[in-house]
């Protein structure tokens, strides 16, 4: 399947460039635009359990192609080119840098790949798209791109997604293949699936109503397959807005745990304008017995549970985040603040605090500038203490 899958990229590799030079665009109706951005980031890595400090320099450069054949169809040819530039003191994890062992996890590494490689038919109200591509379920807490890594997560997959009334949407995607952070130079770059996403969106009062089934076999970490079952609803009333979720999730597949486990989350925010606040209380269950905790292999995990990304995995005691946030902007500055309170599940035994802070400005229509800075502090033997700092420039032609 996935050797047959590099041969249909290179067809649309090789079509998009013939087009991009110009030897079909002066007699027919094919379109292309070409976009390019630049993302230069430092990262350092402050952590109690190493000796050392990681210190990190990265520039991603992408070239997006996008032809419109037809008024049906379209595709999506994407590269990404990851390059250290100057300081080169971290480990890009997953064994891309076994020299570097010494250094905390920068889970950067260098190298060149297709992103997205995608063929797309359109109807009036569905969308039937296949090959390489981002697949982004709500706000990304069970399936999303992790496009926070300079290395985007995407998928080898066939989506659906359809529109049959007006507050009615259905997505549906099979995904044979992920292709992970860590790139393709090493085994944990790519997991092979047998993997099915549903998600249904249902415009209802004041907010949407969404229900989403996921199924995922992941043929390459066993420990990874689960079926998730869940019910999201988010709206808001005047200034207030608000969330309620519940998801319930048992093994599958091939994985060796028997278990199950629920998910759970309450949010209100208060917002205006320029500022807002709010409280989030979030819990990942654990099984003990069953020898796993509540799974999101396939999230955008750095958005949640803190930006030191201390829990990118739910232990068997399961966790609960109480979080503290609020934002405003000032001159074209937009400011961010969190507070996380984190303990077990069951138990509910103290497992630290984090306080996330950040601040963005867009330069002009091309260039922005963010600094971020996150700070994990613990007496857990389990969680070493960490603090973690981000300066990105992000350049857009």
């Amino acid at each position: 399947m996935k050797n047959t899958f590099k041969f249909n990229m290179m067809a649309v590799s090789i079509m998009a460039a013939t087009t991009t030079s110009g030897v079909v665009l002066s007699e027919s109706n094919i379109s292309n635009t070409v976009d390019l951005s630049f993302r230069y980031r430092i990262e350092t890595v402050d952590q109690d359990n190493f000796a050392k400090d990681a210190n990190a320099s990265t520039l991603r450069t992408r070239a997006t192609i996008k032809t419109q054949w037809a008024s049906q169809f379209d595709s999506v040819l994407e590269f990404d080119d990851v390059t250290e530039i100057g300081m080169d003191d971290f480990n890009a994890g997953a064994d891309n840098t076994p020299q570097r062992a010494e250094y905390p996890v920068v889970a950067d590494p260098e190298g060149t790949e297709v992103n997205q490689a995608f063929l797309r038919y359109s109807s009036d109200a569905t969308q039937y798209a296949y090959g390489r591509q981002r697949i982004l379920v709500g706000n990304q807490r069970f399936v999303g791109g992790v496009g926070w890594r300079q290395n985007e997560q995407t998928y080898d997959s066939f989506t659906v997604k359809s529109k049959p009334a007006e507050n009615l949407s259905i997505d549906y995607a099979y995904v044979f293949n992920v292709n992970r952070i860590f790139g393709e130079a090493v085994t944990a770059g790519d997991h092979q699936h047998n993997t099915h996403l549903v998600n249904l969106d249902y415009k209802l009062g004041a907010g949407k109503l969404s229900a989403y089934y996921f199924s995922i076999d992941n043929e390459s970490a066993l420990g990874l397959s689960n079926n998730t079952l869940g019910v999201r609803y988010a709206g808001k009333v005047d200034s207030f807005a608000y969330t309620v979720e519940y998801a319930s999730q048992s093994d599958t597949g091939d994985n060796p745990n028997d278990y199950s486990a629920d998910y759970y989350l309450l949010s209100g925010a208060y917002q205006q304008e320029n500022y807002s606040f709010g409280l989030d209380y979030e819990v990942l269950g654990g099984d003990v017995d069953g020898g796993q905790g509540f799974t999101t292999s396939l999230a955008t995990l750095h958005k949640f549970q803190g930006w030191a990304d201390v829990f990118l995995g739910t232990p068997v005691v399961g966790i609960e985040d109480l979080a503290l946030h609020g934002s405003f902007k000032l001159n074209g500055y937009n400011f961010k603040l969190v507070y996380h309170d984190f303990s077990t599940d069951e138990n509910g035994i103290d497992l630290g605090t984090e306080i996330d802070f950040s601040v963005a400005k867009k330069i002009n229509k091309n260039l922005s500038v963010l600094f971020k800075y996150a700070d994990f502090s613990s007496d857990n033997d389990n969680y070493a203490s960490r603090s973690k700092g981000w300066l990105m420039l992000t350049y857009k032609i």
